[in-house]
């Protein structure tokens, strides 16, 4: 079964790029870099406390779309997540808040990816576990769903 399945993820992927004629590497270096863009994008626009900046890169209409934080006790929605970016509009001044650092980026075909990271956070001292879920749609990457949560002591 375990192979099976590598093998059905392994075609899925190769099929993307051979569908468009591409060297699977470069198509694989080519959305590596799209998606490292988006968590430069990700950090920038939360320390320059830019909603707008950080909404862009969501994918938040989508109705998969849905975000795990540690400190809201359940999973949530574009609402949600869209009350959160009025939050920081409201209140939140620039200023270096977070960075990311170990991360690594796994593809599950040529339209899905996910990355998992280390998220330390200035402000409070922390560190959280993130994973990000990349959805590409009408050939734009954005995130499709967020789990954060915060490092056990």
């Amino acid at each position: 079964m375990g192979r099976f399945v590598t093998l059905m993820i392994v075609g899925l992927a190769l099929g993307g790029c051979l569908s468009t004629g591409e060297d699977p590497e470069v198509t694989e270096q080519r959305d590596r870099a799209a998606l490292e863009a988006i968590l430069t994008e990700y950090v920038a626009a939360v320390n320059a406390a830019d909603a707008d900046r950080l909404e862009a890169l969501f994918w938040v209409d989508d109705p998969r779309f849905s975000e795990i934080e540690d400190h809201i006790p359940h999973p949530f929605g574009a609402t949600t997540f869209r009350d959160i970016g009025r939050w920081i509009r409201e209140n939140a001044k620039p200023g270096e808040k977070q960075r990311f650092h170990d991360t690594r980026f796994h593809f599950l075909g040529p339209d899905v990816a996910y990355a998992v990271s280390l998220q330390d956070l200035l402000l409070t001292e922390t560190t959280s576990r993130v994973t990000l879920v990349f959805l590409r749609n009408r050939g734009e990457w954005r995130i499709v769903h967020g789990h954060f949560s915060t490092v056990p002591e």
